[in-house]
């Protein structure tokens, strides 16, 4: 009788740490860091200051302007809470970095590279 229960519980345990090892794997693949350029908001100009609810995230206009075809904006990047823009750092938004390194040098806007995931960069 004893053996019997210690043989199930021996197989309860295999199992469910088989389904742990196997939902580990599957989800982990998803959460490899990519680098992405983060570009803060730069210091609005009095005239922005003044139209303030009419206007978007200049970040986000400085990486259209400069033909990037996917990015993600963001509403604060941490405790400052400066809204800014992520583009993900890979060969088909090659030029567009480019571009944005040019214009940022000259318009002020700050740039920080961040290794976060996909996922991250879309939802948080």
């Amino acid at each position: 009788m004893r053996r019997t229960r210690l043989t199930w519980f021996a197989l309860g345990a295999a199992t469910s740490a088989i389904a742990s090892i196997a939902t580990s794997v599957a989800f982990s693949s998803g959460d490899k860091l990519q680098p992405y350029l983060s570009v803060s908001e730069r210091v609005l100009t009095l005239e922005e200051i003044d139209q303030f609810e009419a206007i978007a995230q200049t970040s986000g206009a400085l990486l259209r302007e400069c033909g990037a075809k996917q990015f993600y904006m963001k509403d604060a990047n941490g405790l400052d809470g400066v809204p800014f823009s992520l583009i993900k750092i890979n060969k088909e938004n090659d030029i567009a970095i480019h571009c944005v390194f040019e214009r940022a040098r000259v318009a002020g806007y700050p740039l920080h590279i961040q290794m976060i995931s996909d996922q991250d960069a879309q939802t948080h």
